[in-house]
């Protein structure tokens, strides 16, 4: 199959991009105090989104599923170069409504739903094959119990920068690869951010182990 590449955005104007940021600020402050609050809106860049897909190995055959999925640019990727279906979940209305737009503009909204929502709360994980998750650690382990416990045995988890709590799943971890720069820099080369710019790739197990809890709680 061949593969169609994702156009990159343009540069924001400076009102344009000083909006945004007022909107993520305004957004954060109204979720901060939420117990389900997962971290700070951040997109990953586009660079690193076409590595953990190729680290994954995103192919036509998964469905993936993004919690907290920004601008849905991880789902509208792994679509238009792979033809994955996709499911993100974002709590910030704004982020929502451009990651619609996203998927449309890519005609791949046939294939990518995005839903606003809580990704704490949701129901249908053990239809992912992959799921990704750029959250802080706090973040990580609040899901942690919940992608053990609601993913298929088989199914991969990928996080990115941060790894999910090292004493229950580091036995799972099966790629960590460091990533020098977050865009491409040429032949100058640039700072090298392999120390924390990392992907992570997780295997879920045959067998639940016990920490994770019954599948019927809801985290």
């Amino acid at each position: 199959r061949g593969l169609r590449v994702v156009a990159r955005p343009t540069a924001a104007s400076p009102v344009t991009a000083a909006h945004d940021r007022d909107s993520r600020a305004s957004a954060m402050a109204s979720f901060k105090d939420d117990p389900d609050y997962l971290g700070p809106i951040s997109a990953t860049p586009q660079k690193m989104v076409e590595e953990m897909l190729a680290v994954a190995g995103v192919t036509a055959a998964d469905v993936v599923f993004d919690l907290g999925c920004n601008d849905g640019r991880v789902l509208v990727t792994a679509a238009a170069n792979a033809g994955a279906r996709g499911v993100g979940v974002e709590i910030d209305e704004g982020a929502v409504k451009k990651a619609r737009t996203k998927a449309a503009e890519a005609g791949v909204e046939h294939l990518v739903e995005i839903r606003h929502g809580n990704a704490c709360a949701v129901d249908d994980l053990s239809s992912a094959t992959v799921c990704f998750a750029y959250l802080l650690p706090k973040g990580n382990a609040k899901l942690s119990k919940k992608l053990m416990r609601s993913m298929a045995p088989g199914s991969r988890v990928v996080t990115y920068v941060f790894r999910l709590p090292k004493e229950h799943w580091d036995e799972h971890l099966e790629t960590c690869k460091a990533v020098a720069s977050t865009r491409d820099r040429g032949a100058g080369g640039g700072v090298d951010t392999s120390g924390f710019n990392k992907i992570f790739v997780y295997r879920v197990p045959e067998s639940r182990p016990d920490w994770c809890g019954d599948v019927a709680d809801r985290r």
